[in-house]
């Protein structure tokens, strides 16, 4: 995975939406290692979720690294149609009888991420109320999608003000969600690959540059965008049909190295460790498609 592990890269761990970690056969894996740490995730707010989450705590995360805080991720969207919908009154409750406790086991607490829109602020202001100080995040999670670099910048700086811990984007991109065109499927007045870098540059140069921002995740490291611009893959094109994971300028970007990443093209290994309950959507993809690698500044842990 030289293009993700080169000299000079910021690339630290990922997360794939669940609590599932990536485990190759013995047969792959002297060939493809994963070199980086695991963040596990409660997605959603339900049954369906919430009993392999705490199956995977009982099995210790399949024994896997995680980061040196042994940090999860709350849930995904929940104020958002189509991915983890649930009100604040019943993440505040998910929260305090399942999440809350792993505090006390050594883990350290990433707080649902919502959308940056007014709908979000909205529901964490809610969800807080709801919680009634019961639950304690230990940092914040992100997610942005927009064209406007300073408009990203004011959006973290309002989320460190407003809940007074240290920052997580765990989703972001150069990406226009304002303007749907039904004919042609697509949202319209997307950045070019030009504007997309500068965004990149500036956002993460300013991450860089202030002592609360943790880690960032770009979206995406996969070949399938679903539904964003996809110039913002890390992936290059002509690596696509063999799934070769080579980088595009943009990858070399983010992972501040030269190379490329190679990758199974086999998907059995990717399902079975991902298709334990309402986690097998994410079994559809193989591991790089999928799962989201961060950058850190390197003193931060």
């Amino acid at each position: 995975m030289a293009g993700f592990t080169g000299d000079g890269t910021l690339i630290s761990s990922y997360y794939n939406w669940s609590p599932y970690p990536v485990i190759l056969s013995s047969r792959d894996s002297s060939l493809y290692d994963v070199p980086f740490t695991f963040v596990p995730m409660l997605w959603g707010c339900n049954s369906t979720y919430i009993e392999p989450f705490l199956k995977q705590v009982a099995n210790n995360f399949s024994d896997v690294d995680l980061t040196p805080k042994r940090d999860i991720l709350g849930f995904n969207e929940p104020n958002q149609i189509g991915q983890a919908e649930c009100s604040p009154e019943e993440a505040a409750q998910t929260w305090i009888e399942v999440i809350e406790p792993l505090k006390s086991q050594g883990y350290r607490l990433g707080s649902p991420a919502v959308t940056s829109g007014d709908s979000g602020k909205e529901w964490m202001a809610r969800w807080y109320e709801a919680c009634n100080g019961s639950c304690n995040p230990d940092f914040t999670a992100v997610h942005w999608y927009d064209l406007v670099a300073q408009n990203f910048i004011e959006h973290i700086q309002y989320c460190h003000s407003t809940y007074g811990k240290d920052i997580w984007v765990t989703e972001f991109a150069s990406q226009n969600f304002s303007v749907y065109n039904m004919t042609t499927g697509t949202y319209v007045g997307q950045a070019t690959y030009v504007e997309i870098q500068r965004f990149m540059d500036v956002v993460t140069s300013y991450m860089k540059s202030v002592s609360w921002v943790e880690r960032w995740f770009w979206f995406g490291a996969m070949y399938d965008m679903q539904g964003v611009n996809p110039i913002d893959t890390l992936f290059a094109e002509s690596g696509k049909q063999e799934r070769t994971g080579a980088l595009n300028e943009l990858g070399v970007q983010y992972a501040g190295s030269n190379g490329s990443v190679l990758l199974s093209d086999q998907t059995s290994w990717a399902s079975s460790t991902m298709s334990e309950k309402g986690y097998g959507i994410q079994g559809l993809f193989i591991f790089w498609l999928i799962v989201m690698v961060s950058a850190r500044v390197l003193q931060h842990v």
